[in-house]
């Protein structure tokens, strides 16, 4: 890495460079410094067009579903401890509240890929997952929506992935003191978006040059910006089309803004697909993986953050995981759902 960049790094570190302004003035000046490598082919035109438009286009995610050639989507199930794992459109509404707002957290408790995407991290060498939770509504002071958007990178060494116990990811941890997200009378959208890139690409040069400028020692890198307004998002959308164009993307899978709801009333209100938010874990699956889990997930539970067999011992988890489903991807996603009165306008 060029003295100039440790330097622009570090100065954007110390000035408080992940604010909406920040991370723009950081990406783009650290992708300035990185060259695109000889043999590295230009293209990604279709990965440009999704994060440059269509992400937060919903109805894009469907005409590309039906394209033969389209990434996976990400699909939710919910793992209810009592009826084992459900469908987004089978949880159903009971307990959920009539009105008021809701403020919401969540956590990547492990990401679990399958034997085969575990190969092609290897020989890829990184990948990264993004998260976006966005305010259908803006609150009664602001004029525009706010959004919490995090991004985990994941860096092989050796071509190794980390140790299963390391694969997990708390965007909090990247919103500080912002770690709840607000969603005024209980509704909001988000998506998750998770793909591989070489490592010599603009984009994973752009996370070693951050991990190194900050000597960390870790393989899972994560940044986010919480509580910033939808333009900013726009201008984060921009920024990493623009930095994962120069080579081709392996998508896990994929989502355009999602709508979610934690009350009767942002349920009513949204016409479309729509996926109720509860206390509890979540279950992401790719969609082209969701028929082999299906076929399996009768005899498995979720335990410690894994699916593993019922009556797997705490001390048998992590080697009960690798066993499991061993041709499905998954992450399991820890969500926390507070209730509160609606605030006043």
């Amino acid at each position: 890495m060029g003295t100039s960049r440790r330097a622009f790094l570090n100065s954007a570190s110390s000035a408080g460079a992940f604010s909406a302004l920040g991370m723009q003035n950081l990406f783009t000046g650290i992708a300035a410094g990185l060259q695109q490598s000889p043999g590295e082919q230009a293209g990604g035109q279709d990965n440009y067009d999704f994060w440059n438009e269509n992400i937060r286009n919903p109805e894009s995610g469907n005409s590309r579903s039906i394209s033969p050639n389209a990434a996976p989507r990400a699909v939710f199930v919910y793992f209810d401890p009592a009826h084992g794992f459900v469908t987004g459109s089978d949880i159903g509404d009971t307990g959920l509240p009539d009105r008021g707002d809701a403020q919401v957290v969540v956590n990547v408790d492990h990401i679990r890929p399958s034997v085969k995407d575990q190969a092609r991290f290897a020989n890829i060498e990184g990948g990264s997952l993004r998260i976006d939770l966005q305010q259908q509504t803006p609150l009664p002071s602001l004029a525009e929506r706010l959004a919490w958007t995090a991004i985990a990178t994941i860096l092989t060494e050796n071509k190794k992935l980390p140790p299963p116990k390391e694969m997990t990811f708390d965007p909090g941890t990247t919103w500080g003191k912002m770690q709840k997200v607000f969603f005024p009378h209980g509704g909001g959208s988000m998506t998750w978006n998770m793909f591989l890139t070489h490592r010599k690409s603009k984009w994973m040069q752009l996370f070693d040059t951050i991990r190194s400028g900050q000597g960390l020692a870790s393989q899972i890198l994560g940044i986010g910006l919480p509580a910033i307004a939808i333009t900013a998002l726009t201008t984060v959308d921009k920024i990493v089309a623009g930095l994962t164009r120069d080579g081709a993307t392996e998508w896990l899978f994929q989502s355009s803004d999602a709508y979610v709801y934690t009350t009767k009333d942002a349920r009513d209100s949204f016409e479309g697909s729509k996926l109720r938010l509860k206390q509890g874990m979540y279950v992401l699956v790719p969609s082209d993986q969701v028929s082999a889990f299906s076929k399996q997930q009768s005899k498995l539970v979720v335990k410690d953050g894994l699916i593993v067999p019922p009556n797997t011992s705490s001390l048998d988890v992590y080697d009960a995981a690798k066993e499991a489903i061993p041709d499905v991807t998954y992450l399991t996603i820890g969500v926390t759902v507070k209730a509160q009165p609606a605030a006043k306008s």
